[in-house]
């Protein structure tokens, strides 16, 4: 150990008789060093004492060589940076080989505290480097990822190590789990969004002749309830229309059982006022029975934009926005953007963990933290585990809880959008976070479904759940709102899949407007397979392009390469109807897919380098009627959508092109002028009869920079096309190193209209896609209403409000016993999963579900002075705990958490214990705050090590310090000896007026 930079020994302290050595000044000594001192001289010499019974029982042999453990041997004396350079070419963090373990074979236990102390070691040399002042900022993503290493390889080594005293975890010792998901919770109130400062005066914007209808229903019965505002007497403000909507409400009646009149809803509308900004908008307050809904008499068209925004400082994530475009005929108008992202529940527990850390007074802001969560640790204990409120108020572990002061956003990329009927808004993408109670476990991305009222609020979000890897493609609406979405994915998304495909497989999903999903598709195939659009026909049933590596059946046939692929589905079931592989011997790729007024096709298709227009029989797959091809693409070149005008007969494709002459051949008129480089085009195709195509025109939006049309839309034969640029657009304004960009294409000519660019400073936004909707601009938005329905009631089971689907599953083992297999089945609640537990448990398990304000929770805890629970992750990626939120690992009975009645007779059953890590969660050094951190973690976590190394020796001193009705009188000799060095410590400390606390 070392005093300011000097190496002392303890026998250089003590020497001879207790004198102080004369090599080295001793600047003071604390008195707790008793024990410690007792642990390298009495063991020796006071254990002589002892009789030979004695020493039999606690298996002591005096005459072998004493263990000395690697913290107690010479200090490495090298440079920080020769360590980390040393620490950087390991492979083994956990190395059972390493020669310090040597001494201890054939003990398991102090075995474990050796090889987890120079892991420790390790990773502290990796802390330590990245938390210093002079480490730059670029070497920090590669500290990191060794430092991840060399931490997985010590979760997985005490999780799998088999001890004998020792119970080592990585986090704290607990007798509880508790899941950190909610299983939702229908709403019965609205609140609007802000509209006034006063609600006694006008609202802006309204001329009162505005009409609008709000819809109730309750018990499959529906009223319609006429709003106008030519009718409201007095000013048009917020406290006059909410009087007039309830009189109006009032005045629907219905007739009870005895025929007398009662007013038929419940349902009423009030304000609400913000407390930030203090402003006024409209509440309603309804009851969970009724459900609400508005339609405006008259609304403008808009059009909604997604992009993915990332900055050009790469600190921060990528996010998604939906831009609002309005003044459709006009001046296109960017009225509103809605920003959003899925969290980093990883990112977000480090910055609540270190936020009061300050990067120039790290070790007080460390111990006050730690102070902090020990504190909150002992006051949870105290909490009564038999609370039987009805409802919690759940503000510690649920997701949707964390401050949001601290939540780090998680890259979300939306990729696709699509709007339903009634104005709603569905944005499809891909991302590594975390969505309310949607629980991201893929290892690297996975696809989120987000749907949103026309006002931007958030109805509900979905993951798919994989484990590894997906992408989504393409997006469409059936007549009924349900949403289906197609990508590729590398995980199996069900227990139906039996072939892995290393590459992926191509994905069909559907989800109800509620959020329910209603199937899902996987190509089950040896080779790679993807999806690229969707459309449905009049029947609501499916059609799919993509592209397959294979055939998908003995009688699909083959081209090589990578071939067109076409897929229909049941729009109900989700079978599989009919298919075509086709193609030719290189490359070709289905980019987008339509139906036409006869339910047939129109495919868009990469034929290598060529963009190819097919016609379909949606009858018969395998039946081309007619083709068109506009020309080659060039080989960065791509169509990126397809969109259909039913009612003129014609069809849109667009992309990204180098060709500037892309004419099919001479027969398409070309519009505005290629610049050079990558062009964004859009090129019109007409549709004659139920077979043939002829093409019409191909548009560019150019500039001298890199330009990409990324999706097209068309309604009353106006096309509309959204994309991106990193240069600016003749009569535009640049605004960051991406800018994104909206046009009106005149459908007939290819005409260019009004163009509008934009973007934000020291950025780049990535378009992806557009929608069009004539629910736009109306009274609603004006009074901060949505179209459309409102707390719509969703399916409160675990499959509909988390990440976790049928199938995934976890092991629990009672005191060792045989694990024993916990499945998640088709509409589980919460309530399931408890009852399931408590059969597996017989009594030996506590298992609680209590309502929130967030939806069901559930708790699992070990039952006082029980035995111990191990709770085991499913395989094969569906492991049900983690996307519960729930934490794998052993719950012991609170007793031995707490260490309550631990005053065994026997003091060599009682050698070992239960140590715990405090190492739980997701820590990384990617930043010199979080790296002080985690040092400070990783020196309490090397103590608890020596700790746990010492439990596992007999110490006589114990005997001294327990009740002395089990010891008994204290021997003559004990007690000289206690004397010489309670003398000696009196004379080393005589030396110093100050004092210095070391730890062993």
């Amino acid at each position: 150990m070392a005093f300011f930079g000097t190496s002392v020994s303890f026998s250089s302290l003590f020497g001879v008789a207790g004198q102080q050595s004369s090599r080295t000044q001793i600047i003071g000594f604390d008195s707790s060093l008793i024990s410690a001192s007792v642990s390298a001289k009495l063991t020796q010499s006071s254990l002589r004492s002892l009789s030979a019974e004695d020493r039999a029982a606690y298996s002591i042999d005096l005459n072998a060589n004493t263990v000395v453990p690697p913290w107690q041997q010479a200090e490495e004396t090298s440079s920080l940076e020769a360590r980390v350079r040393s620490v950087r070419e390991l492979t083994k963090f956990i190395d059972l080989n390493d020669d310090i373990l040597n001494s201890v074979k054939g003990n398991s236990d102090k075995t474990a505290t050796f090889a987890l102390y120079r892991a420790l070691e390790n990773l502290r040399v990796l802390a330590e480097y990245a938390s210093a002042d002079t480490t730059s900022k670029s070497s920090l993503d590669r500290l990191n990822a060794k430092f991840q290493e060399g931490f997985d390889q010590v979760r997985d080594y005490i999780s799998t190590a088999e001890l004998d005293k020792l119970s080592l975890f990585l986090g704290e010792k607990k007798y509880t789990t508790e899941a950190a998901v909610r299983t939702g919770k229908n709403g019965t109130g609205f609140d609007g969004s802000l509209v006034v400062d006063n609600p006694n005066e006008a609202i802006a914007g309204l001329t009162g002749t505005e009409v609008f209808t709000i819809t109730l229903e309750k018990g499959g019965e529906s009223d319609e309830v006429t709003v106008d505002l030519s009718t409201l007497s007095g000013a048009l403000s917020l406290n006059n229309i909410v009087a007039h909507i309830n009189e109006q409400i009032e005045s629907v009646t219905a007739l009870d059982d005895e025929g007398e009149e009662y007013v038929k809803y419940q349902t009423r509308f009030d304000i609400h006022r913000d407390g930030t900004s203090g402003r006024y908008g409209l509440q309603v307050d309804g009851t969970i029975t009724e459900e609400v809904s508005f339609a405006a008499a008259v609304s403008e068209p808009t059009l909604y934009v997604t992009s993915s925004v990332s900055q050009l400082d790469d600190d921060y994530a990528i996010t998604s926005r939906i831009s609002e475009f309005n003044n459709l005929s006009g001046t296109l108008t960017l009225d509103d953007t809605t920003s959003f992202a899925a969290i980093d529940l990883e990112g977000t527990d480090i910055k609540e963990r270190t936020k009061d850390i300050e990067e120039d007074d790290v070790d007080p802001a460390i111990a006050a933290l730690r102070d902090k969560f020990r504190a909150e640790a002992l006051e949870s204990v105290t909490d009564d585990d038999d609370d039987d409120d009805e409802e919690d108020t759940d503000n510690t572990s649920s997701i949707t809880n964390i401050d949001s002061d601290y939540k780090v956003n998680a890259d979300t990329s939306a990729s696709r959008i699509a709007v339903t009927s009634d104005g709603g808004i569905y944005v499809v993408g891909t991302s590594d976070g975390t969505f309310g109670h949607q629980i991201n476990t893929a290892s690297e991305q996975d696809v989120f479904l987000t749907k949103f009222d026309s006002e931007g609020n958030l109805v509900f979000s979905r993951l798919l759940g994989v484990s590894e890897s997906a992408e989504a493609y393409g997006i469409t609406v059936d007549s009924e709102d349900n949403v289906i979405i197609v990508g590729k994915t590398e995980s199996a998304l069900s227990t139906a899949d039996a072939v892995s495909s290393e590459n992926g497989d191509a994905f069909i999903t559907k989800i109800s407007k509620r959020g329910d999903e209603v199937f899902r598709y996987q190509l089950d195939t040896f080779a790679e397979s993807g999806a690229y659009s969707v459309a449905v026909d009049s029947n609501d049933d499916i059609y799919v392009g993509g592209y397959t590596k294979s055939a998908i059946s003995s009688s699909s046939g083959f081209s090589g390469g990578s071939d067109a692929l076409i897929l229909k589905l049941n729009g109900s079931t989700g079978k599989l109807t009919d298919s075509n592989v086709f193609g030719t011997s290189g490359n070709d790729v289905i980019r987008g897919i339509a139906v036409d007024a006869n339910n047939n096709l129109v495919v868009a298709v990469e034929e290598g380098d060529n963009a190819v227009v097919y016609r379909v029989d949606g009858s018969d797959l395998t039946n081309h009627t007619s083709s068109v091809n506009l020309g080659n693409l060039g080989t960065s070149g791509s169509i990126q959508s397809i969109t259909i005008d039913n009612a003129n007969g014609a069809v849109y494709i667009a992309g990204v092109t180098t060709n500037a002459s892309l004419n099919a051949g001479g027969a398409a008129t070309l519009n505005e002028t290629a610049l050079g480089g990558q062009e964004g085009f859009v090129s019109g195709l007409t549709l004659s009869g139920t077979t043939d195509i002829a093409a019409n025109f191909t548009t560019y939006l150019s500039t001298s920079g890199t330009d990409k049309i990324a999706d097209v839309v068309v309604q009353d034969g106006v096309v509309y096309v959204a994309g991106s640029t990193t240069q600016t657009l003749a009569g535009e304004t640049a605004r960051g190193a991406t800018d994104g960009f909206v046009a009106r294409v005149d459908g007939s000519s290819g005409a260019l209209g009004d163009v509008q660019q934009f973007g934000e400073s020291l950025s780049r936004s990535n378009v992806t896609g557009i929608a069009f909707t004539n629910k736009g601009n109306s009274v609603l938005e004006t009074l901060g209403l949505p179209t459309g329905a409102i707390n719509a009631d969703q399916t409160l089971d675990i499959e509909s409000q988390t990440s976790a689907r049928e199938g995934d599953f976890f092991y629990i083992s009672i005191d060792g016993g045989t694990k024993k297999k916990i499945t998640l089945e088709d509409g589980d609640t919460f309530d399931d999963i408890a009852r399931k537990l408590k059969i597996t448990g017989i009594g030996k398990i506590k298992v609680e579900v209590t309502s929130t304000s967030e939806g069901d929770k559930l708790k699992i805890s070990t039952v006082d002075n029980g035995v111990a629970i191990d709770l085991l992750p499913g395989t094969g990626g569906r492991d049900l705990l983690e996307r519960l939120g729930l934490e794998a690992g052993k719950l012991l009975p609170k007793n031995e958490v707490f260490d309550l009645n631990s005053d065994d007779d026997d003091e060599a059953d009682s050698l070992g214990g239960v140590y715990g890590l405090k190492l739980d969660g997701e820590l990384h050094i990617k930043d010199k705050t979080t790296a002080k951190y985690v040092l400070g973690l990783l020196d309490d976590a090397i103590s608890t090590i020596q700790r746990a190394f010492r439990s596992l020796e007999y110490n006589p001193f114990r005997d001294l310090s327990n009740n002395s009705s089990k010891q008994g009188t204290v021997p003559q000799y004990l007690q000289n000896q206690i004397a010489n060095f309670q003398s000696g410590l009196a004379r080393l400390q005589s030396g110093s007026s100050s004092s210095v606390n070391f730890f062993v």
